[in-house]
């Protein structure tokens, strides 16, 4: 089974493109995958933001309570 010097060259040609494109649709899938992180980042903000408020809220309540407590 003897190929050709064009057949190979053919064939390398053809792979070339086939690698190019699964570099590319992979690309594709990894910049997908950093917005989806980036989205979720956004997510995780805004439920650490809440506790955050939660916590500034009770602060002020908590730190009055350990000062009653504490200067008796």
């Amino acid at each position: 089974m003897y190929e050709s010097k064009a057949e190979l060259e053919n064939k390398i040609a053809n792979l070339e493109a086939r690698l190019v494109d699964l570099k590319d649709r992979l690309a594709r899938i990894e910049q997908t995958e950093q917005h989806d992180a980036v989205e979720h980042v956004d997510e995780y903000m805004e439920v650490l933001d809440r506790e955050f408020a939660s916590l500034r809220e009770y602060w002020p309540v908590a730190l009055q309570e350990l000062q009653k407590l504490f200067k008796k």
